[in-house]
């Protein structure tokens, strides 16, 4: 790991490497004995959400951490069970009653992840539950969601039906809140805001079910399309929370011999060679994750991917989230552009660059004014940064 990084940061990092070994087990030991700043262990915990694997990892090694530090990590990661059940159970009830409507839908990432990378639901947060949705279901999809008493929150209620598409056309996902259970789901209609990303995923014929209960299991992506689909996430938002990387690195730990090559040409067919070489690279490097000396080599040669990796570091290593950061979102938006090869990934992004989705929900026009949000993207961007200067000296 880079010496350069702060202790707390390390700390964090090497209980979130998955699975515990001896060897990780004492380098939790020795960072923990270095700490000067416990609150920024937790304040770090906090922004990577990854409490349930931290808990664990000091629970292992049983280091000397603060009282009031390992009560506030416990809370959280017990905060992390309670929702990843709730979740769990709420995700049966929803492929039950898509089933019933005949609708095709694949749970991803959370619960079924948590299952697959970690083996249970106790140390992978999960904040909603994502399910994907062929796009000419998208209307019958939202309408079993609002039946089963869920309630759109983005883009708003009010939206008209224009608008809607117009949304759905720009964005992946429409996020649904049920009020009384406080659950989150994300209705996609397809993987990325780029639809030239990861364009084959998922391959229907390739799809698999995990267990969550005895007898009873959610259906998601095979293991190559979940890797390429994962590496693309994490590198999308230059991984900038740390729990992304964590699913990498315990996916990989899963492997056998040539697993780990196998799994990097598999993304590359998928579109998501960048992507899967990078999430490879700072898995090596922050979480010690085993690799094959000749993988690292060959993915080290492309100075793109090296770019990307010193791009991700400093969004995954800073105290704060990158749209914080000084050109937070300028920097995320380059490293976007490095993740595709041809013209057409390169100008759908610039396109979804042009039409922000914040944008329409600032100011949403019907169908015949569409074409007017690459012009009103500077003059709308201006507004709401004084608009929120103004709100915050009052």
């Amino acid at each position: 790991m880079a010496s350069s990084l702060s202790q707390e940061f390390l700390l964090v990092a090497a209980c979130s490497a998955w699975p515990p070994t001896d060897r990780r087990t004492e380098s939790i030991r020795n960072l923990a004995a270095g700490i000067l700043d416990w609150n920024r262990v937790v304040r770090t915990v906090e922004r990577h959400r990854v409490a349930g694997l931290v808990h664990d990892g000091l629970s292992r090694a049983r280091p000397a951490v603060p009282p009031d530090v390992a009560k506030e990590i416990g809370a959280q990661a017990e905060a992390v069970v309670w929702q990843n059940l709730a979740c769990a159970t709420e995700a049966l009830k929803l492929q039950r009653l898509f089933a019933e409507s005949d609708l095709p839908v694949v749970f991803f990432k959370g619960v079924s992840l948590a299952i697959l990378a970690y083996g249970n639901l106790g140390l992978r947060h999960s904040r909603d539950i994502d399910i994907l949705v062929a796009p000419e279901t998208l209307a019958l999809a939202s309408a079993l969601l609002e039946r089963a008493g869920y309630r759109r929150h983005q883009p708003p209620p009010e939206f008209g039906i224009s608008q809607l598409q117009m949304w759905t056309h720009r964005c992946k996902e429409i996020w649904y809140i049920h009020q009384e259970k406080k659950i989150e789901v994300e209705l996609h209609s397809r993987l990325f805001d780029n639809p030239c990303l990861t364009a084959g995923i998922p391959a229907t014929n390739l799809l698999r079910t995990v267990p969550l209960a005895d007898g009873i299991s959610v259906r998601t992506f095979g293991e190559d399309d979940l890797f390429a689909y994962l590496c693309a996430h994490g590198a999308v938002d230059r991984w900038f929370r740390l729990k992304w990387l964590a699913d990498i690195g315990a996916l990989l730990a899963r492997q056998p011999g040539g697993g780990a090559e196998r799994l990097y040409q598999t993304a590359e067919s998928r579109g998501a060679g960048r992507s899967a070489a990078q999430a490879m690279l700072l898995c090596h490097r922050l979480l010690d994750t085993p690799l094959p000396n000749q993988l690292i080599t060959t993915l080290n040669r492309n100075i793109t991917v090296r770019c990307l990796e010193a791009l991700a570091m400093k969004a995954i290593t800073a105290d704060r989230e990158p749209t914080e950061l000084p050109f937070g979102t300028t920097t995320s938006s380059v490293a976007r552009f490095l993740l595709g090869r041809d013209w057409r990934y390169r100008l759908a992004e610039l396109k979804a660059i042009l039409t922000s989705p914040v944008d329409i929900l600032t100011l949403p026009l019907p169908k015949r004014l569409r074409g007017l949000y690459p012009i009103l993207r500077v003059p709308l961007w201006l507004w709401r940064h004084r608009f929120h200067r103004g709100r915050s000296a009052l």
